[in-house]
C-alpha cells in the first residue's frame, strides 16, 4: 500500500505513528497493511494519523487506499484530458496542486506522469512549458515503468524485442521519466 511507501520514504516506523497518533498499534498496523479500510475508521481515527503525519485527512485517505492502481490513475487522467481537452487540461493542472501533492506524498509516478502530460500536450499546442515543475524534471524514475499490455506481451513471449520496440515509440516527454507510454 502507498502509506507503508510514504512511512518508509519518510523514516517512520509503523509503531512511531501509533505512538504519535495516539493508537493502538494494531489499529495502524491493520490500516498500514490494507485489513482494515481506512473508509470504515471514525473520524478521530482517521485525524489522528492525519495530525501524526502532518497531512490533510484527504491524502491520508489516498495513501490508504486499498485498491490503488496506477493503471487506474492513468486511465482516469487519460480520460480526463480527452473530455477537457489537452489546453484546458493543461490549465487545470497547472491551476491544481495535484503534481506537487503527488511529490510530496512521494507518489513520484503519479507527478511524473502529470508533468509529462502536460509537457506533451504543451509542445503538440505550442504552449510554453511551466517552469514550475523543474524541480521535478530534474529526476526521473530509477526503473522503466512499462504499460501492462507490453509487460503482459513481453512475459508471454520473452522477447527483449517487445521492450525496446515499446522505447521506440514511448514520447520523449514521458521517457524522460522513464515512462514508456506509447500515445494517446
Amino acid at each position: 500500500m502507498l502509506i507503508e511507501n510514504f512511512l518508509k520514504e519518510n523514516k517512520i516506523s509503523m509503531y512511531e505513528l501509533a505512538q504519535k497518533a495516539d493508537l493502538p498499534y494494531a489499529t495502524i498496523h491493520n490500516i498500514c497493511s490494507g485489513k482494515t479500510d481506512i473508509r470504515q475508521c471514525s473520524y478521530d481515527t482517521v485525524d489522528k494519523i492525519a495530525t501524526a503525519l502532518k497531512l490533510p485527512i484527504r491524502d491520508v485517505v489516498l495513501l490508504c487506499k486499498k485498491n490503488y492502481s496506477f493503471s487506474m490513475f492513468k486511465s482516469a487522467y487519460r480520460h480526463k484530458a480527452k473530455i477537457q481537452g489537452e489546453i484546458d487540461f493543461v490549465i487545470e493542472i497547472l491551476q491544481s496542486d495535484d503534481v506537487k501533492r503527488y511529490w510530496r506524498l512521494h507518489m513520484y509516478k503519479e507527478a511524473f506522469y502529470l508533468v509529462a502530460m502536460t509537457d506533451y500536450f504543451s509542445r503538440k499546442n505550442n504552449i510554453n512549458i511551466f517552469s514550475g515543475f523543474d524541480e521535478i524534471r530534474s529526476c526521473k524514475l530509477k526503473n522503466k515503468l512499462y504499460s501492462s499490455d507490453v509487460l503482459i506481451e513481453y512475459k508471454l513471449t520473452h522477447d527483449d524485442a517487445v521492450l525496446v520496440n515499446a522505447e521506440k515509440k514511448a514520447i520523449p516527454e514521458f521517457l524522460k521519466y522513464n515512462i514508456v507510454e506509447g500515445g494517446f
